[in-house]
């Protein structure tokens, strides 16, 4: 029968790695097994715009900036007081049976989490990492950490954490984007406007006349619905 499948934070950058490897934590190279698996993450991403106020309208006129990077926020629960065979861990489940005195340090386990925020002497960035659990896959860069400790043991000894943890994505954008060197074809809409065509495809309000020689329009405030305009390129 197949076991539930865990959680894993992977080390992609093959330099970076090699500093886990000593670690009680790490099961295999590179490799910074969960505990348990998060009870949720979310997934958050935004754009920007740009309101360009216009005299005479009473709207601004907006324009698309720039995408930011998607970001995934999850948390992750270290326990090697009562975590028991779920850890799946050799170590957690020694520490489990062991009494109070001998119970693990919990730090073993979130220390290479929080190392991956240093700086890495071959890129001089910090390691590149990929969130993996089962068909889910999330490859970026720690943006923040923080670890909380909520249990110890009578020595004081920290014995179970929560760690937060915020990814930020290293995709890149590889689309191709209409330039204003190409003629484009545009459908009039209730309430449209030259300069905002012009604003949107040249970046400059006062480009509307380009488009009214254009289509022969004499008065650009008043355009009809569903009217076939073109917007000529710049050469």
């Amino acid at each position: 029968m197949l076991g539930m499948s865990k959680a894993k934070i992977k080390v992609l950058d093959g330099a970076q790695s090699k500093m886990f490897t000593v670690s009680a934590a790490i099961s295999g190279a590179g490799v910074v097994p969960c505990v348990f698996n998060p009870s949720d993450f979310s997934i958050e991403r935004s754009v920007n715009y740009a309101q360009h106020k216009i005299p005479g309208i009473d709207r601004p006129v907006f324009q698309y900036i720039s995408g930011d990077a998607e970001i995934m926020r999850f948390s992750l629960l270290f326990d090697t007081y009562s975590a028991g065979v779920g850890s799946a861990q050799p170590g957690i489940i020694a520490s489990t049976a062991a009494p109070d005195a001998a119970k693990a340090d919990v730090r073993m386990y979130t220390e290479p989490l929080m190392k991956l925020t240093t700086v890495n002497s071959d890129t001089h960035t910090p390691s590149l990492v990929e969130f993996v659990w089962g068909s889910i896959s999330f490859k970026g860069y720690i943006q923040s950490i923080s670890q909380r400790f909520t249990m110890f043991n009578m020595f004081g000894k920290p014995v179970r954490a929560t760690v937060d943890i915020t990814l930020i994505s290293n995709k890149t954008d590889n689309n191709v984007r209409n330039s204003p060197d190409r003629t484009k074809a545009r459908t009039i809409s209730d309430g449209d406007r030259l300069y905002a065509f012009a604003y949107a495809e040249y970046g400059d309000c006062a480009e509307w006349r380009r488009i009214a020689d254009e289509n022969n329009i004499d008065n650009p405030r008043r355009l009809e619905s569903g009217m076939d305009i073109v917007v000529p390129p710049i050469l």
